[in-house]
């Protein structure tokens, strides 16, 4: 059963934090986006581990970025290892000029 609660950035939680910035050329942001969201929902959110992705696209057209939560590096490593997921990664890069993943823990938040 899907969990349907709200994506949450604490600074008390164990979750690890992928943070991944593609570059693009403006043409095919929507295209890497609609990519993102369908292989997230066809496949990444059933991963043992996993919690939430954020997909932003820039208001210039020329970045997207994918932020994604999991359980922990352990879990994600254990995705990253798996054939299927270097399978759609190369995917979602054909679609970009450069790919700048980055593992990432959350320090504070500051809320208004």
């Amino acid at each position: 059963m899907p969990n349907h609660e709200i994506a949450k950035i604490d600074a008390r939680s164990d979750h690890m934090t992928l943070i991944n910035v593609y570059e693009v050329e403006p043409d095919k942001q929507v295209d890497l986006v609609r990519l993102l969201a369908d292989v997230t929902d066809r496949v990444i959110r059933h991963q043992p581990g996993f919690v939430s992705v954020s997909i932003h696209s820039s208001l210039d057209g020329g970045r997207v970025v994918n932020y994604a939560q999991w359980a922990s590096k352990d879990h994600f490593d254990g995705f990253m290892r798996q054939p299927e997921t270097q399978i759609e990664l190369r995917k979602f890069a054909a679609l970009a000029r450069s790919v700048s993943p980055g593992l990432f823990a959350v320090d504070s938040v500051h809320l208004a």
